[in-house]
């Protein structure tokens, strides 16, 4: 019985996560409630580390929810010393039926990156990781100095 089953048998379904995007903007047009994500990315360059991203957003879409879920948005540096970065972002969702598909969006601001790695954006929903994102913190490559097309 798969772990989906079980949950079924034992209370409500646990909601699907449609979508994860990092961007840089995020902007909502009131009349349609259409939604536009300006600037995806998955790498994040740093000349220094530790280094402060001035400023993300973060877009999630998730269905299949039966009712109020607490839910939460985690973020780790994953590896042998899994690190959280910032506390936990908690709250409630609410799927007034199975087939809706409710957005969530939000800003982060000076997010401290301690060094190059791998991390990841865990949505966690009734305690469970329902869905996450991965992205990567790279050191950026220093330009060598040159004059004319040698490389001194």
């Amino acid at each position: 019985m798969s772990e989906q089953d079980q949950k079924t048998k034992l209370g409500k379904p646990t909601p699907f996560v449609l979508a994860v995007n990092i961007c840089d903007s995020i902007i909502r047009d009131e009349t349609t409630k259409k939604v536009s994500l300006i600037g995806l990315f998955s790498v994040i360059r740093a000349t220094n580390f530790p280094a402060v991203h001035p400023l993300l957003h973060i877009y999630a879409a998730l269905t299949n929810g039966h009712g109020k879920y607490k839910t939460g948005f985690r973020f780790v540096r994953i590896g042998k010393d899994e690190e959280k970065i910032l506390p936990e972002l908690n709250g409630e969702l609410n799927f007034a039926n199975p087939l809706q598909v409710v957005e969530i969006n939000f800003s982060l601001r000076n997010l401290t990156l301690n060094q190059p790695g791998t991390y990841e954006i865990q949505i966690i929903c009734d305690g469970s990781i329902v869905g996450q994102r991965k992205f990567y913190v790279m050191p950026m490559k220093r330009m060598l100095n040159t004059d004319g097309t040698e490389v001194k």
